[in-house]
């Protein structure tokens, strides 16, 4: 029988999860990591009575419990999103159940959680975040949500128009994602919104973008550019092979800003966009599973050390 310390949960492709494993290797620390997409691999068992998971895989067996588990890393989305994908049942049940599943595992509450389950849903909320971020200090755009348009949008103005919620759709057995849009006035007056909500937004001029990994009180910053030159519009949206990743120190004031947002909304870990315009520093989003592992390379910032170590902490026990 294996005492787990240090629990990881996330999905077998992961390559975030794979540099953590490796650290977590290499320090002799004892952990298991869960795949969401191999439970059915798995025997597991709960018991209210003595609160012990225990988990078999491959003859192996594990014992989680609250007296000896110390950090859980979660990288598992908190709800599967819809893509309208035709599953079988078989698929629906394991989904939906296995799911449920994940999110009672908060009975191990004395855990060191990053990011707790609570708070990833809450903060996966772009509307909150963008809320408690103004309330710490931050400048954000100026942003209004709906089905339809108010009277003051300009024909001649450019906006940024993005979904409410991270947009996965299925179709002819594809996979689809949206980004941010950029849309002039005159081209949103001109389209149907009524189907569902968007999030409208100011257009940022001669941004440029930031990307900032946070772990516990660690930040990692890089500034993101084009072949050199700041984007225009959604970042992500351009040729892996033309972006670069330049590690910054931010101003000590925008690091305050940064931490009290990240208290606020009950996040120990984040991938936070920033958009600097001139001398402000704008609040875009922060994802609370977001990805970072190319960072490590593109960029050779330790963040899987950084995480390791925040896991292992004493504050974690």
């Amino acid at each position: 029988m294996n005492r787990v310390e240090y629990l990881i949960i996330s999905s077998k492709i992961d390559y975030s999860t794979d540099l953590i494993s490796c650290e977590f290797e290499k320090r002799g620390l004892k952990y298991l990591r869960l795949n969401r997409d191999q439970f059915s691999d798995y025997n597991v068992i709960y018991s209210l009575r003595d609160e012990i998971l225990r988990i078999v895989i491959e003859k192996e067996e594990y014992h989680i419990s609250p007296n000896y588990l110390s950090s859980i890393y979660f990288r598992a989305p908190v709800f599967l999103r819809n893509t309208n994908k035709q599953y079988s049942l078989s698929k629906q049940v394991y989904r939906s159940q296995w799911s449920s599943f994940i999110r009672n595992l908060i009975v191990f509450e004395s855990a060191n959680w990053v990011n707790h389950p609570v708070a990833t849903y809450k903060a996966e909320n772009k509307l909150y975040q963008l809320k408690m971020a103004s309330k710490c200090g931050f400048a954000v755009p100026k942003t209004i949500v709906g089905n339809f348009l108010p009277q003051d949008i300009n024909r001649n103005q450019i906006y940024i128009v993005k979904s409410l919620d991270t947009a996965l759709f299925f179709e002819d057995k594809q996979e689809m994602f949206t980004y941010s849009t950029k849309l002039s006035g005159e081209e949103l007056l001109a389209s149907e919104l009524r189907l569902a909500p968007v999030i409208i937004q100011e257009y940022l001029q001669n941004k440029i973008d930031i990307r900032v990994t946070i772990i516990g009180d660690t930040l990692f910053a890089v500034d993101i550019t084009k072949n050199g030159n700041p984007i225009d519009g959604d970042w992500r949206k351009a040729s892996k092979e033309s972006l670069m990743y330049r590690p910054i120190d931010l101003p000590d004031s925008v690091k305050v800003l940064i931490k009290n947002t990240m208290k606020s909304l009950g996040l120990k870990f984040g991938g936070m966009d920033l958009a600097l315009v001139s001398d402000n520093y704008y609040f875009i989003e922060v994802n609370p599973t977001g990805e970072w592992g190319w960072l490590t390379t593109s960029a050779q910032l330790p963040i899987d050390k950084a995480i390791a170590d925040y896991l292992s902490a004493k504050h974690a026990l």
